[in-house]
């Protein structure tokens, strides 16, 4: 049995992967934790996994409604997230992990969180990053879209030695967000990096990529020590069955039409459901809104539609396959189970890796995007997917192909040659 320390922040999104890695490694019989936000203790406890907790919690960013909407900026939400919620607490993250990485034989940890790798390498305790969605390794051969830079994706026929530049100027301006790190490892003693450890930041024993090659194939100017694993699959918040409000409406109709806002970008101020429902009614068709537990921007008609069913939440790995088309906002983690699901999708992309991720399903002709959220861009996103049996036929086809995966099997031999 070895000690594995698993550090994740974010959403659930961010979580469920960290939870997926450490039942496999549980089921193995090592002892594994869970490092991650004060508010998450409930749902990694209720699995037999022990937590840690790690700042910033919900009671250090105060409230939602004074961050969401920055932070999910497409524009400047990554630099937000880092300078203004997570590089205030990283000494006393750091402080939080020093114990548990000293009696570490093992540490895996998520992009953001900065204080594992400094922990791991001051107390020389072997250390593998990871990598949950392709964006973040900003490769010039198959360049990200992203967000802040919309007008990039107009310029990809110029090939890899432009995005070469285009990746050394991202390099250049994300560097001086990163002074609070590198001022930290001076503090305790560590060699000064020479690498942005936000885009470069990568274990030089291991980095493990969560997304299989089907959904983004390896790159030159990947990381060399890069492993590409399956996605890895889990979603069971409170069960992993559909409540009985949906089972039934699944039972009294056709397949309807799902929305779904994830678990982060549900909680914005949008129009997403004013403009789904008005769509749904256009075309005649049932549809399922999964609107969380605070809804916002739900028309009270919805609440009443007989064609309409809504709920705060359902497992997507068993809601999904029920559905006609899957709606979302392209978190990786809702983009890999509607993948799964083999339903063709609408794209609706917010901020962050979504609009990349809309790119790679686009792409692979399994579904259609929508780059201006509004009923009428709804309305024919969904006319021409419905329209158009080759959306299904390709969904289908490519969710066969996730079918001889095994993530629990390749996630553990991965991490095996490290231990």
């Amino acid at each position: 049995m070895r000690r594995i320390l698993l550090t994740t922040y974010g959403s659930y999104g961010d979580l469920h992967p960290y939870i997926a890695m450490a039942l496999a490694l549980k089921s193995q019989g090592h002892f594994v934790t869970i490092g991650t936000h004060t508010h998450y203790q409930v749902n990694v406890e209720r699995l037999g996994i022990r937590f840690l907790p790690l700042k910033p919690g919900q009671e250090d960013l105060g409230p939602e409604e004074n961050w969401i909407h920055q932070s999910n900026n497409p524009k400047n939400g990554a630099e937000f997230i880092l300078r203004q919620l997570m590089f205030p607490y990283l000494e006393e993250s750091y402080q939080g992990l020093v114990e548990e990485v000293k009696n570490s034989d093992l540490v895996i940890s998520h992009i953001l969180c900065f204080a594992a790798p400094i922990a791991a390498e001051k107390f020389s305790v072997p250390w593998l990053s990871t990598i949950l969605q392709p964006s973040t390794l900003l490769s010039a051969y198959d360049p990200p879209r992203a967000g802040q830079a919309l007008f990039l994706d107009h310029l990809r026929f110029l090939g890899p030695n432009f995005f070469k530049l285009v990746v050394r100027f991202a390099k250049w301006q994300t560097n001086r967000w990163l002074d609070p790190v590198h001022a930290f490892r001076e503090k305790i003693g560590l060699p000064k990096s020479e690498k942005n450890l936000l885009l470069e930041g990568f274990s030089p024993l291991g980095n493990l990529n969560l997304f299989p090659s089907q959904f983004a194939s390896p790159q030159p100017d990947w990381p060399k020590n890069s492993i590409q694993l399956p996605f890895p699959f889990f979603d069971q918040e409170e069960s992993g069955e559909l409540s009985s409000e949906v089972k039934l409406f699944l039972e009294r109709g056709e397949a309807p039409i799902i929305f779904t806002l994830g678990t982060a970008i549900i909680r914005l101020q949008s129009d997403f459901f004013n403009h789904a429902y008005a769509a749904v009614r256009r075309l005649g068709r049932r549809a399922i809104f999964l609107v969380g537990k605070e809804p916002h921007g739900v028309p009270a008609a919805a609440y009443t539609d007989p064609q309409i069913q809504i709920s705060a939440y359902e497992p997507f790995s068993a809601l999904f396959p029920h559905g006609l088309v899957i709606v979302h906002q392209c978190g990786v983690g809702t983009t890999a189970q509607a993948l799964r699901s083999g339903r063709p999708q609408v794209l609706v992309p917010f901020a962050h890796d979504q609009p990349d991720n809309a790119r790679i399903v686009e792409s692979k002709g399994l579904g259609i995007g929508v780059s201006v959220l509004s009923e009428q861009k709804i309305f024919n996103a969904l006319e021409k997917v419905l329209g158009d049996a080759n959306y299904a036929v390709r969904a289908q086809a490519f969710s066969e192909s996730f079918t001889s995966q095994n993530f629990d099997k390749e996630f553990l031999a991965a991490v095996n040659r490290f231990l």
